[in-house]
């Protein structure tokens, strides 16, 4: 069952990725929210100031998680910087060994 998202994650688009630009401005929204300490990062696959390194993506698929710090809701973007991705919102922090 979703969690019901706060006035401050509200703000956050839950929305398909359909290409590196759709991506950059989502990256861009989170990292205002991230230096407003409205949220941290829970999970990553890559530092942030490494997504884009050299004029390319650290790698063909790029995810973060990232959790409000007002409610605890938990947002997931992923995506195949060949193929698009999605932000959204997930039931609890993704823990590797899990899988």
């Amino acid at each position: 069952m979703a969690k019901e998202r706060c006035v401050i994650c509200g703000q956050i688009p839950l929305v398909r990725i359909h290409n590196p630009q759709e991506y950059m401005l989502c990256m861009d929204s989170f990292m205002r929210m991230l230096n407003a300490k409205e949220l941290t990062i829970v999970y990553q696959t890559c530092p942030l100031d490494e997504v884009i390194k050299d004029g390319k993506f650290y790698d063909r698929k790029i995810f973060h998680q990232f959790k409000c710090c007002a409610c605890g809701c938990i947002y997931g973007m992923y995506v195949d910087t060949t193929q698009g991705g999605e932000i959204r919102m997930n039931d609890k922090v993704f823990i590797p060994d899990e899988y």
